[in-house]
């Protein structure tokens, strides 16, 4: 009798311990700023595999369904704000709250130094620029070196999500012998989740649902974003050397503050009128650098304006793309473009790696609106975060032919 019941609680035990780990492959949390509002589509993954991972719904609730250690790093990330690694089993209870500290893209220096002479102003820039250079030399990669890249890319409209794609891939740097032809930059995608919430997809599809867009949703789904839209971010956010070395020869458009005791600040702006004054640009380089001119975080910011003397109607087949950023209920029938006012910002923080200096992170910010004649705006903003998740330097191969062509593994994940 004893030995019976015994045999059942036995029974039982391992019946609970063998659904322990099922039951524990769910964890849930919610990711919010240091305010407590929601971090909408902040990515979630695995450290060790990012292919194993989830985004926040626009309220910043996630699901994470992995079967894993419960001490495997959990990666969560978000433009803007600082990244963030947790260990799995802080999600197992399901009121775990993650807040990401804001992390601003764009540097407020405090200008110091006032009281030194114009002259003596101009010879410390330079001396620094050329530090800055010499030191660029010694420590970028002259070898070819490989990145694993997780890329974040969304789309907001009127402070809206409105698509969110991430692809895991790896991009592999050759560095140019001559110092004026640009590095040969090759990504190549492995995984891509398109991330979707289900308003945001019946909206598309209603607006796309015509026999000639159709074929646009084909091509949307056929094209190879890791060599368009992911490959451009980490072009375009990839310091020139050669045009550092000419813009150090502009010094009266270089200002230099120092944010804090370890740190200067080198700042190069202009401005370009074009068009008679129709278009008109602002650009600005940014350089922190540390106490030994090593470079720590590169920025580039160009502002556009557009004021035209007269409107210029969009044609039908566009409206349709503006009707997806629209995001109303009202539908764009015609939309005549007056102004524009456009900022990109672009920014890769560095670190290093057996003393060669690497991107640990780069961001990409791009807002701004539209505006027909009469006065009627179309704001949009695009945003990508892309964070280094593994660096290799030996045996570094160009990608092959049949590589690049490979097809990226794509799937579309709802958001719930």
């Amino acid at each position: 009798m004893w030995r019976s019941s015994y045999l059942r609680t036995f029974m039982l035990v391992s019946l609970l311990l063998a659904f322990v780990p099922l039951l524990a492959s769910l964890y849930k949390g919610r990711v919010v700023d240091e305010q407590g509002h929601a971090l909408a589509y902040a990515t979630i993954y695995l450290k060790q595999s990012p292919v194993l991972g989830t985004a926040a719904n626009p309220d910043g609730y996630f699901m994470l369904d992995v079967d894993a250690d419960s001490s495997s790093l959990v990666v969560l990330s978000c433009i803007g704000y600082a990244t963030e690694e947790l260990p799995l089993y802080e999600f197992a209870q399901s009121d775990a709250v993650v807040t990401l500290s804001e992390q601003p893209i764009l540097l407020t220096p405090t200008t110091v130094e006032a009281k030194k002479t114009r002259q003596s102003k101009r010879k410390k820039k330079a001396a620094i620029l050329h530090e800055i250079y010499v030191q660029l030399q010694a420590e970028y990669p002259s070898q070819p070196i490989q990145y694993s890249v997780v890329s974040d890319v969304r789309m907001d409209a009127k402070n809206s999500p409105w698509g969110m794609e991430q692809m895991i891939g790896d991009v592999i740097h050759i560095p140019s012998s001559d110092i004026t032809l640009p590095d040969s930059i090759q990504f190549m995608g492995r995984y891509c989740k398109r991330y979707c919430d289900s308003l945001v997809r019946e909206h598309a599809d209603r607006l796309l649902g015509g026999e000639q867009d159709s074929k646009r949703q084909y091509l949307a789904q056929s094209i190879d974003s890791g060599t368009i839209v992911h490959r451009k971010i980490w072009e375009m956010s990839q310091i020139d050397k050669s045009a550092l070395l000419d813009l150090s020869d502009e010094l009266s458009r270089w200002t230099m503050t120092k944010p804090d005791a370890k740190h200067a600040l080198l700042t190069y702006t202009r401005r370009r009128d074009f068009f008679l004054g129709i278009v008109k640009v602002v650009e600005s380089q940014n350089l922190l650098v540390d106490y030994a001119a090593s470079l720590q975080t590169y920025m580039q910011d160009i502002h556009v304006k557009l004021f035209l003397p007269f409107s210029i109607r969009v044609k039908d087949s566009d409206l349709e793309w503006l009707n997806l950023l629209n995001m109303d209920d009202e539908r764009i029938e015609k939309f005549r473009l007056k102004k524009a006012d456009f900022t990109i910002h672009f920014e890769t923080q560095y670190t290093h790696h057996g003393g060669l200096l690497v991107p640990k992170q780069k961001n990409v910010l791009v807002e701004g609106w539209l505006e027909d004649k009469n006065k009627v705006q179309l704001p949009c903003q695009f945003r990508g975060i892309q964070n280094i998740t593994k660096v290799q330097t030996d045996n570094v191969q160009p990608l092959s032919t049949y590589s690049k062509r490979s097809k990226v593994v794509r799937v579309t994940v709802p958001i719930y």
